[in-house]
C-alpha cells in the first residue's frame, strides 16, 4: 500500500502520525515502545499502524509533557482517560506539584548563582602569591577554604 492508500484507510503509519503531529517519527516510536500509543500492526508487513486519533493523543502528551508532567505521570493520566475516568482532578493536582517543585528548583538556582557570582567576584581580588602551592585548583580550593575564626570560607571572603 502506498501511504496515501493507509492514511486514505484511516490508518497511519509512523512517519505520517510523526507528520500530522509535528514530531519526528523517533518520537512517535518512543511514545509507542514506553506504552503512551498502542499501535496496532498492519497483518500483511507487521508495520505499526495508527488511528487518526493518535495524532490527538501525541498533541496532548507534548502538551502534557510542557506543564512539566513526568512520562508516569501521563501514562497514568492516559490510562484514566482510557479507562473513561475524569482525570482534571488529577491533572490539577500533579500541575500543583510540580509548579511546587520548580519553585524550589528556582530557589536552589538563584542560591547556586549567588556562590558562582561571588565566587568569580573573589578571585578577580585575589593574589596569586596567596596561592598554597598543593592545591589542586586554588580558585575553588579557596572557595570553601575555612576563614582564620575555623569557619568555611564563603566565595566573597576568599581574598
Amino acid at each position: 500500500m502506498s501511504n496515501n492508500g493507509t492514511a486514505a484507510a484511516g490508518i497511519l503509519r509512523v512517519a505520517e502520525l510523526a507528520r500530522l503531529a509535528r514530531v519526528t517519527p523517533a518520537t512517535v516510536r518512543y511514545y509507542s515502545r514506553i506504552g503512551l500509543l498502542s499501535p496496532g500492526r498492519e497483518p500483511d508487513n507487521g508495520y505499526r499502524s495508527y488511528a487518526p486519533s493518535d495524532t490527538r493523543r501525541v498533541n496532548f502528551i507534548r502538551r502534557a509533557q510542557a506543564l512539566g508532567l513526568a512520562i508516569d505521570d501521563i501514562r497514568a493520566i492516559l490510562a484514566m482517560i482510557d479507562e473513561g475516568e475524569e482525570p482534571c482532578g488529577r491533572v490539577r493536582s500533579l500541575v500543583e506539584s510540580r509548579l511546587a517543585s520548580v519553585r524550589r528548583e528556582i530557589k536552589q538556582l538563584e542560591a547556586l548563582e549567588q556562590r558562582i557570582a561571588g565566587a568569580l567576584m573573589a578571585w578577580e581580588e585575589m593574589e596569586t602569591a596567596d596561592w598554597p602551592s598543593d592545591d589542586l585548583c586554588p580558585l575553588i580550593e579557596a572557595v570553601s577554604r575555612p576563614k582564620a575564626d575555623g569557619r568555611a570560607g564563603d566565595p566573597a571572603s576568599c581574598h
